[in-house]
């Protein structure tokens, strides 16, 4: 479970590492050129804006999760 938390953090978090270049078709598709984690290779991914919009609150809730979760292990 928290590995899944930590792998969509990081995948909502790779998209703060793209070029920018954000482009939208006439399908109402937003594409954009993304690096993921790991890797120098950017690849071209194409999202409604609803879909970007779920994906955000996921990975703000994942990472709300992850802080409500954590204990504190300094001792």
């Amino acid at each position: 479970m928290r590995f899944l938390m930590l792998a969509l953090v990081g995948f909502v978090l790779s998209g703060c590492a793209n070029s920018g270049t954000e482009q939208a078709n006439n399908d109402g598709l937003i594409c954009k050129m993304e690096k993921p984690t790991g890797s120098n290779i950017a690849t071209r991914v194409c999202r409604t804006p609803e879909q970007i919009a779920a994906l955000e609150k996921e990975g703000k809730q994942g990472i709300r999760d992850i802080q409500r979760n954590s204990t504190n292990t300094i001792k």
